[in-house]
């Protein structure tokens, strides 16, 4: 576990000298000014603003992964004991970037007065959000070219595109008799949907914490994916 929180802080502060560092910085603020613009309340903060970190934290995972997927990393992946502590560190870099430029996101917009939360409710944020998170780093791990073998990962994208049209598309695949597309799409989404729907609602029953459980469970069927493709994979670098 050390060795891990040790190389979390590594990655950390090599994404952070780098002009790569700009990126979650840059989509952070960018995302805080757009979905702000018109002020939020408690319900569209879970919802919006979960989803939006999510999709940077995915992004600040990618940038991590890359960045570790170089010829001078060699000697730190040669001295760990097991290749998924790397793995680990990745997701957890993620999330602790992620969790931060929530925070300032949230305090900034509190401030001025664009964000309204209704403590101590407010709290339940935290616990919505963090499979969320975990979800979306652990999938961006498979999909990075230091895990992915071959053309896995771009296979990857198509799929992860695939069901998003199709989630926003259920209409027009119901009016085309692809009822059964619907059904597998809503049953594939349904931990992530019920979790942000619940949470948006105030309502923290059984169906909140099997969603939440569903989704932690996503996000470990995802890293041991990782873990598979990554443990025997020849580390090969164009420098």
């Amino acid at each position: 576990m050390k060795r891990i929180v040790t190389l979390t802080s590594f990655l950390i502060r090599d994404l952070f000298r780098s002009l790569a560092g700009m990126v979650p910085l840059a989509c952070t603020l960018a995302f805080g000014i757009i979905a702000f613009e018109y002020g939020m309340d408690q319900p569209q903060f879970i919802t919006i603003a979960g989803i939006g970190m999510g999709a940077i934290c995915l992004a600040t995972t990618l940038v991590l992964a890359s960045r570790a997927n170089r010829a001078s990393s060699f000697l730190l992946v040669a001295r760990l004991h097991r290749r998924t502590e790397l793995l680990a560190a990745l997701v957890l870099s993620s999330l602790a970037i992620t969790t931060t430029l929530a925070l300032f996101m949230a305090l900034a917009n509190l401030l001025a007065g664009r964000l309204t939360l209704d403590f101590p409710m407010a709290l339940w944020t935290v616990p919505t959000w963090l499979p969320l998170w975990l979800l979306a780093a652990s999938l961006a791990l498979p999909l990075s070219g230091l895990v992915g073998r071959g053309g896995s990962h771009l296979l990857g994208y198509v799929l992860l595109a695939g069901l998003l049209v199709a989630n926003d598309r259920k209409a027009f695949l119901a009016r085309h008799g692809m009822d059964w597309l619907s059904r597998i799409v809503e049953a594939v989404l349904w931990p992530v949907n019920t979790l942000l729907a619940q949470a948006s609602a105030g309502i923290y029953g059984k169906e909140y914490v099997l969603a939440w459980a569903l989704t932690c469970a996503y996000a470990a069927l995802l890293f041991a994916l990782a873990a598979s493709l990554f443990d025997d994979k020849d580390l090969l670098w164009s420098e």
